[in-house]
Protein backbone atom coordinates (compact mmCIF):
# COMPACT_ATOMS: atom_id res chain seq x y z
CA UNK A 1 0.00 0.00 0.00
CA UNK A 2 1.32 3.43 -0.93
CA UNK A 3 2.08 5.76 1.95
CA UNK A 4 -0.66 8.19 0.88
CA UNK A 5 -3.27 5.43 1.19
CA UNK A 6 -2.30 4.38 4.68
CA UNK A 7 -4.46 5.16 7.70
CA UNK A 8 -3.04 8.14 9.56
CA UNK A 9 -3.05 7.60 13.33
CA UNK A 10 -1.91 9.37 16.45
CA UNK A 11 -1.44 8.31 20.05
CA UNK A 12 -2.24 10.68 22.90
CA UNK A 13 -0.64 9.71 26.20
CA UNK A 14 2.09 7.60 24.62
CA UNK A 15 4.64 7.54 27.43
CA UNK A 16 3.18 4.77 29.61
CA UNK A 17 3.65 1.00 29.35
CA UNK A 18 0.58 0.60 27.13
CA UNK A 19 1.56 3.53 24.93
CA UNK A 20 5.02 2.08 24.47
CA UNK A 21 3.63 -1.28 23.31
CA UNK A 22 1.09 0.43 21.07
CA UNK A 23 3.80 2.56 19.40
CA UNK A 24 5.75 -0.58 18.55
CA UNK A 25 2.66 -2.23 17.05
CA UNK A 26 1.63 0.81 15.00
CA UNK A 27 5.06 1.47 13.54
CA UNK A 28 5.19 -2.14 12.38
CA UNK A 29 1.62 -2.23 11.00
CA UNK A 30 1.66 -2.42 7.20
CA UNK A 31 -1.49 -0.32 6.77
CA UNK A 32 -0.67 2.48 9.24
CA UNK A 33 1.16 5.78 9.04
CA UNK A 34 1.81 7.01 12.56
CA UNK A 35 1.94 10.80 12.32
CA UNK A 36 1.81 11.99 15.94
CA UNK A 37 2.67 10.86 19.46
CA UNK A 38 1.98 12.98 22.50
CA UNK A 39 3.39 13.11 26.02
CA UNK A 40 3.56 16.17 28.22
CA UNK A 41 6.53 14.74 30.12
CA UNK A 42 8.46 13.75 26.98
CA UNK A 43 7.49 16.61 24.66
CA UNK A 44 10.34 17.40 22.26
CA UNK A 45 12.20 14.14 22.78
CA UNK A 46 12.73 11.62 19.99
CA UNK A 47 10.68 8.45 20.40
CA UNK A 48 13.64 6.19 19.63
CA UNK A 49 15.76 7.94 22.26
CA UNK A 50 13.12 7.24 24.89
CA UNK A 51 12.22 3.69 23.82
CA UNK A 52 15.60 2.53 22.57
CA UNK A 53 14.71 -1.15 22.53
CA UNK A 54 11.77 -0.81 20.13
CA UNK A 55 12.19 -2.24 16.64
CA UNK A 56 11.34 1.01 14.86
CA UNK A 57 13.19 3.59 12.81
CA UNK A 58 11.85 7.09 13.17
CA UNK A 59 12.93 10.64 13.91
CA UNK A 60 9.49 11.48 15.29
CA UNK A 61 9.38 13.53 18.46
CA UNK A 62 6.78 13.51 21.20
CA UNK A 63 4.49 16.50 20.93
CA UNK A 64 1.78 18.21 22.95
CA UNK A 65 -1.66 16.53 23.03
CA UNK A 66 -3.09 19.88 21.84
CA UNK A 67 -0.98 19.83 18.67
CA UNK A 68 -3.11 20.44 15.55
CA UNK A 69 -1.44 17.50 13.83
CA UNK A 70 -3.87 15.17 15.60
CA UNK A 71 -6.67 16.75 13.55
CA UNK A 72 -5.06 15.25 10.44
CA UNK A 73 -5.54 11.70 11.76
CA UNK A 74 -8.11 9.18 10.61
CA UNK A 75 -7.99 7.62 14.08
CA UNK A 76 -6.55 8.51 17.46
CA UNK A 77 -5.67 6.14 20.27
CA UNK A 78 -6.15 7.61 23.73
CA UNK A 79 -3.84 6.14 26.39
CA UNK A 80 -4.61 8.87 28.88
CA UNK A 81 -5.39 8.51 32.60
CA UNK A 82 -9.03 7.92 33.50
CA UNK A 83 -11.03 11.15 33.32
CA UNK A 84 -9.13 12.70 30.40
CA UNK A 85 -10.54 10.98 27.31
CA UNK A 86 -14.08 12.11 28.12
CA UNK A 87 -12.96 15.73 27.71
CA UNK A 88 -11.22 15.43 24.33
CA UNK A 89 -13.06 12.68 22.45
CA UNK A 90 -16.02 14.79 21.32
CA UNK A 91 -13.82 17.21 19.36
CA UNK A 92 -12.27 14.34 17.41
CA UNK A 93 -15.62 12.72 16.75
CA UNK A 94 -17.03 16.01 15.41
CA UNK A 95 -14.19 16.01 12.89
CA UNK A 96 -15.01 12.44 11.80
CA UNK A 97 -11.87 11.10 13.46
CA UNK A 98 -12.39 7.67 14.97
CA UNK A 99 -11.46 7.32 18.65
CA UNK A 100 -10.07 4.19 20.30
CA UNK A 101 -9.96 4.87 24.02
CA UNK A 102 -7.83 2.67 26.24
CA UNK A 103 -8.95 4.38 29.45
CA UNK A 104 -12.12 3.54 31.37
CA UNK A 105 -14.01 6.68 30.38
CA UNK A 106 -16.48 5.05 27.99
CA UNK A 107 -16.61 1.43 29.16
CA UNK A 108 -19.63 1.77 31.43
CA UNK A 109 -23.02 2.60 29.96
CA UNK A 110 -24.51 4.35 32.99
CA UNK A 111 -23.00 7.64 34.09
CA UNK A 112 -24.10 7.08 37.69
CA UNK A 113 -22.18 3.82 37.83
CA UNK A 114 -19.09 5.47 36.34
CA UNK A 115 -19.33 8.38 38.80
CA UNK A 116 -19.53 5.97 41.74
CA UNK A 117 -16.56 3.79 40.78
CA UNK A 118 -14.28 6.58 39.53
CA UNK A 119 -15.29 9.12 42.15
CA UNK A 120 -15.89 11.98 39.73
CA UNK A 121 -18.61 13.27 37.41
CA UNK A 122 -18.56 12.13 33.80
CA UNK A 123 -18.26 15.24 31.62
CA UNK A 124 -19.79 13.73 28.46
CA UNK A 125 -22.34 11.11 29.54
CA UNK A 126 -24.18 11.37 26.21
CA UNK A 127 -21.23 9.62 24.56
CA UNK A 128 -21.63 6.54 26.77
CA UNK A 129 -24.50 5.27 24.63
CA UNK A 130 -22.51 5.93 21.45
CA UNK A 131 -19.41 4.03 22.53
CA UNK A 132 -18.93 0.37 21.67
CA UNK A 133 -17.25 -1.95 24.16
CA UNK A 134 -14.16 -3.16 22.34
CA UNK A 135 -14.29 -6.89 23.05
CA UNK A 136 -14.08 -8.47 19.57
CA UNK A 137 -15.02 -11.91 20.91
CA UNK A 138 -18.50 -10.52 21.62
CA UNK A 139 -19.02 -7.22 19.78
CA UNK A 140 -17.06 -7.71 16.56
CA UNK A 141 -19.77 -6.46 14.19
CA UNK A 142 -20.56 -3.43 16.37
CA UNK A 143 -16.88 -2.50 16.44
CA UNK A 144 -16.73 -2.54 12.64
CA UNK A 145 -19.17 0.37 12.39
CA UNK A 146 -18.16 2.24 15.55
CA UNK A 147 -16.69 5.73 15.73
CA UNK A 148 -15.87 5.49 19.44
CA UNK A 149 -14.54 2.26 20.93
CA UNK A 150 -13.87 1.72 24.62
CA UNK A 151 -11.13 -0.88 24.92
CA UNK A 152 -11.88 -3.21 27.88
CA UNK A 153 -9.67 -3.31 30.93
CA UNK A 154 -7.11 -6.08 31.22
CA UNK A 155 -8.95 -7.99 33.95
CA UNK A 156 -12.35 -7.83 32.22
CA UNK A 157 -10.74 -9.08 29.01
CA UNK A 158 -9.38 -12.29 30.48
CA UNK A 159 -12.42 -12.71 32.74
CA UNK A 160 -15.00 -12.36 29.99
CA UNK A 161 -13.11 -14.62 27.60
CA UNK A 162 -13.20 -17.19 30.40
CA UNK A 163 -16.97 -17.06 30.84
CA UNK A 164 -18.54 -16.09 27.47
CA UNK A 165 -19.04 -19.66 26.22
CA UNK A 166 -20.72 -20.61 29.50
CA UNK A 167 -23.01 -17.59 29.33
CA UNK A 168 -24.01 -18.73 25.84
CA UNK A 169 -25.49 -22.00 27.16
CA UNK A 170 -29.16 -22.59 27.92
CA UNK A 171 -28.23 -24.04 31.30
CA UNK A 172 -28.47 -21.30 33.89
CA UNK A 173 -25.48 -20.07 35.86
CA UNK A 174 -25.89 -19.55 39.58
CA UNK A 175 -22.62 -17.85 40.45
CA UNK A 176 -19.22 -16.87 39.06
CA UNK A 177 -16.09 -16.35 41.14
CA UNK A 178 -13.09 -14.78 39.40
CA UNK A 179 -9.71 -14.75 41.13
CA UNK A 180 -7.12 -12.91 39.00
CA UNK A 181 -3.46 -12.04 39.45
CA UNK A 182 -1.54 -9.42 37.50
CA UNK A 183 2.00 -8.29 36.94
CA UNK A 184 3.15 -4.86 38.14
CA UNK A 185 2.88 -3.12 34.77
CA UNK A 186 -0.90 -3.11 35.26
CA UNK A 187 -0.38 -0.46 37.94
CA UNK A 188 1.19 1.89 35.41
CA UNK A 189 4.69 3.18 34.75
CA UNK A 190 4.58 5.86 37.46
CA UNK A 191 3.70 3.29 40.14
CA UNK A 192 6.50 0.95 39.05
CA UNK A 193 8.98 3.83 38.89
CA UNK A 194 7.94 4.88 42.40
CA UNK A 195 9.43 1.83 44.11
CA UNK A 196 6.62 -0.68 43.43
CA UNK A 197 9.13 -3.10 41.89
CA UNK A 198 11.22 -3.01 45.06
CA UNK A 199 8.13 -3.42 47.26
CA UNK A 200 7.02 -6.49 45.33
CA UNK A 201 10.36 -8.33 45.29
CA UNK A 202 9.62 -11.79 46.74
CA UNK A 203 6.20 -10.45 47.68
CA UNK A 204 2.54 -11.06 46.81
CA UNK A 205 -0.49 -9.03 47.81
CA UNK A 206 -4.22 -8.53 47.48
CA UNK A 207 -5.40 -5.12 46.37
CA UNK A 208 -8.71 -3.45 45.53
CA UNK A 209 -10.12 -5.17 48.60
CA UNK A 210 -12.99 -2.66 48.82
CA UNK A 211 -13.97 -3.32 45.24
CA UNK A 212 -11.97 -3.13 42.01
CA UNK A 213 -13.04 -0.72 39.27
CA UNK A 214 -13.08 -3.52 36.72
CA UNK A 215 -15.89 -5.28 38.58
CA UNK A 216 -18.71 -3.15 37.07
CA UNK A 217 -17.27 -3.75 33.58
CA UNK A 218 -17.54 -7.50 33.98
CA UNK A 219 -20.91 -7.28 35.71
CA UNK A 220 -22.30 -5.06 32.95
CA UNK A 221 -21.55 -7.65 30.27
CA UNK A 222 -22.68 -10.59 32.40
CA UNK A 223 -26.00 -8.88 33.10
CA UNK A 224 -26.51 -8.05 29.42
CA UNK A 225 -26.12 -11.72 28.46
CA UNK A 226 -28.19 -13.31 31.21
CA UNK A 227 -31.89 -13.09 31.97
CA UNK A 228 -31.19 -14.16 35.54
CA UNK A 229 -29.18 -12.33 38.19
CA UNK A 230 -25.82 -14.09 38.48
CA UNK A 231 -23.88 -13.69 41.70
CA UNK A 232 -20.45 -12.36 40.70
CA UNK A 233 -17.36 -12.26 42.92
CA UNK A 234 -14.14 -10.67 41.67
CA UNK A 235 -10.80 -10.47 43.50
CA UNK A 236 -7.36 -9.38 42.29
CA UNK A 237 -3.80 -9.77 43.50
CA UNK A 238 -0.45 -8.32 42.45
CA UNK A 239 2.35 -10.64 41.39
CA UNK A 240 6.11 -9.91 41.72
CA UNK A 241 6.51 -10.03 37.93
CA UNK A 242 6.29 -7.28 35.32
CA UNK A 243 3.76 -8.55 32.75
CA UNK A 244 0.86 -10.97 32.44
CA UNK A 245 -2.46 -11.87 34.02
CA UNK A 246 -3.35 -15.32 35.33
CA UNK A 247 -6.95 -15.95 36.32
CA UNK A 248 -8.92 -18.82 37.78
CA UNK A 249 -12.68 -18.65 37.36
CA UNK A 250 -15.21 -20.88 39.11
CA UNK A 251 -18.54 -21.13 37.29
CA UNK A 252 -21.40 -22.74 39.21
CA UNK A 253 -24.41 -23.91 37.19
CA UNK A 254 -27.90 -24.71 38.37
CA UNK A 255 -28.17 -28.49 38.33
CA UNK A 256 -25.62 -31.05 37.18
CA UNK A 257 -23.58 -30.13 34.10
CA UNK A 258 -25.14 -31.51 30.93
CA UNK A 259 -22.55 -30.45 28.36
CA UNK A 260 -19.03 -31.29 27.26
CA UNK A 261 -17.59 -27.97 28.35
CA UNK A 262 -14.22 -28.41 26.66
CA UNK A 263 -15.96 -28.88 23.31
CA UNK A 264 -18.29 -25.95 24.05
CA UNK A 265 -15.29 -23.66 24.54
CA UNK A 266 -13.40 -25.07 21.56
CA UNK A 267 -16.38 -24.53 19.27
CA UNK A 268 -17.00 -21.01 20.58
CA UNK A 269 -13.44 -19.90 19.83
CA UNK A 270 -12.66 -22.13 16.84
CA UNK A 271 -12.41 -19.22 14.38
CA UNK A 272 -10.00 -17.22 16.56
CA UNK A 273 -6.38 -18.23 16.21
CA UNK A 274 -5.23 -16.24 19.24
CA UNK A 275 -7.62 -17.89 21.72
CA UNK A 276 -6.96 -21.56 22.30
CA UNK A 277 -8.24 -24.21 24.67
CA UNK A 278 -5.23 -26.22 25.84
CA UNK A 279 -5.04 -29.66 27.42
CA UNK A 280 -2.95 -28.70 30.45
CA UNK A 281 -2.78 -25.60 32.66
CA UNK A 282 -0.91 -22.90 30.71
CA UNK A 283 2.19 -21.11 31.89
CA UNK A 284 2.05 -17.33 31.93
CA UNK A 285 5.21 -17.28 29.80
CA UNK A 286 3.20 -19.01 27.06
CA UNK A 287 1.40 -15.74 26.35
CA UNK A 288 3.68 -12.91 27.52
CA UNK A 289 4.79 -10.96 24.46
CA UNK A 290 1.82 -12.19 22.40
CA UNK A 291 -1.79 -11.21 21.76
CA UNK A 292 -2.90 -14.71 22.70
CA UNK A 293 -5.17 -16.07 25.41
CA UNK A 294 -4.87 -19.66 26.58
CA UNK A 295 -7.71 -21.43 28.40
CA UNK A 296 -7.74 -24.65 30.39
CA UNK A 297 -10.97 -26.23 31.64
CA UNK A 298 -11.52 -28.77 34.37
CA UNK A 299 -14.34 -30.05 36.50
CA UNK A 300 -14.09 -29.90 40.29
CA UNK A 301 -15.38 -31.99 43.18
CA UNK A 302 -18.60 -29.99 42.92
CA UNK A 303 -20.95 -31.60 40.39
CA UNK A 304 -22.26 -28.36 38.93
CA UNK A 305 -18.97 -26.46 38.73
CA UNK A 306 -16.21 -25.90 36.20
CA UNK A 307 -12.89 -24.18 36.72
CA UNK A 308 -11.48 -22.10 33.86
CA UNK A 309 -7.81 -21.12 34.00
CA UNK A 310 -6.79 -18.36 31.60
CA UNK A 311 -3.81 -16.13 30.95
CA UNK A 312 -2.96 -13.14 28.76
CA UNK A 313 -0.32 -10.45 28.41
CA UNK A 314 -1.98 -7.48 30.14
CA UNK A 315 -0.27 -4.95 27.87
CA UNK A 316 -1.12 -6.77 24.61
CA UNK A 317 -4.37 -8.73 24.64
CA UNK A 318 -5.31 -6.79 27.77
CA UNK A 319 -4.65 -3.36 26.23
CA UNK A 320 -2.62 -2.34 23.14
CA UNK A 321 -3.09 -5.58 21.20
CA UNK A 322 -6.85 -5.53 21.70
CA UNK A 323 -6.94 -1.85 20.76
CA UNK A 324 -5.23 -2.74 17.49
CA UNK A 325 -7.74 -5.53 16.88
CA UNK A 326 -10.50 -2.93 17.22
CA UNK A 327 -8.68 -0.54 14.90
CA UNK A 328 -8.34 -3.27 12.29
CA UNK A 329 -12.04 -4.05 12.43
CA UNK A 330 -12.99 -0.35 12.24
CA UNK A 331 -10.95 0.07 9.05
CA UNK A 332 -11.88 -3.25 7.46
CA UNK A 333 -8.53 -4.96 7.89
CA UNK A 334 -8.04 -8.54 9.01
CA UNK A 335 -8.50 -8.52 12.80
CA UNK A 336 -5.02 -9.86 13.51
CA UNK A 337 -3.13 -7.53 11.13
CA UNK A 338 0.05 -6.31 12.77
CA UNK A 339 -0.24 -8.72 15.68
CA UNK A 340 1.44 -11.89 14.40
Amino acid sequence: MKEKNKIKVGVIGASGFTGEVLIDLLFNHSQVETIALSSRQLEGRNVTDVFKHLSIKSDMKFTSPEDDIFNECHAVFLCTPHGNSMNISKNFLKKKIKVIDLSADFRLKEAEVWNKWYDTQHSNPELLSESVYGLPELYKEDIRVANLVAVPGCYPTVSLISILPSLNLEQKIKSITIDAKSGMSGAGRSSVDNHLEKEMLNNFRLYGEKGHRHYPEIKQVVDSLSEENIDLTFTVQLLPIMKGIYSTTYINFEGTLRSDMVKIYQDYYNTLKNITVVDKPPDLLDVVGTNDCKLFLQTTTTDNQILVTACIDNLLKGAAGQALECFNLMFNFEQSTGLN
